[in-house]
């Protein structure tokens, strides 16, 4: 120790000051699963336990019930149109662009509805859901025959 430091530990009587008293570290207890047992709670017994979880499931599937009765009386009609007829044709640009405005009337028709669009070369079926969808499909058929006009389509309706 310096002798600034030899002053400080004997103080101005000239008697040695004890240091502060040590301490100790606290001891958390564990409960018997091992864990720490920060809050001080007993642990919740085995049949505790399968009770509650028993009352949660039993709350969730009454509820997951609810929610598919509310479900199914809510559920969105689904109708569809089915176009055939685009094999055949030798240009194959102008069927690109035949199949780019009925896409365009299809999402026009749809507005902000769930749609469905199945394409293959000789057909393509598309289909809107929604409370409204028979008269969106009407939509779309009317554009349909704008665009369509004498070609030789084979257009049907599935209208749920």
């Amino acid at each position: 120790m310096s002798d600034s430091g030899a002053v400080d530990a004997e103080g101005e009587a000239g008697e040695a000051v004890a240091p502060p008293p040590f301490e100790p570290v606290r001891v958390v207890p564990t409960r018997p699963d091992g864990w720490p047992d920060w809050l001080g709670r007993r642990p919740i017994s085995l049949a505790d336990r399968d009770r509650i979880l028993k009352d949660l499931s039993a709350d969730q599937e009454a509820l997951d019930a609810a929610k598919r009765q509310d479900g199914l009386r809510l559920a969105p009609l689904f109708s569809s149109v089915t176009i055939e007829g685009f094999g055949g044709q030798g240009d194959l640009r102008k069927v690109a662009r035949l199949r780019a405005a009925i896409n365009a009337a299809c999402r026009v028709a749809a507005g902000d509805r769930r749609t469905s669009y199945h394409a293959t070369d000789e057909r393509i079926t598309i289909g809107i859901a929604g409370p409204d969808a028979r008269e969106r499909i009407a939509v779309l058929r009317r554009q349909l025959a704008k665009i369509g006009g004498s070609r030789s389509w084979t257009i049907t309706e599935d209208l749920n």
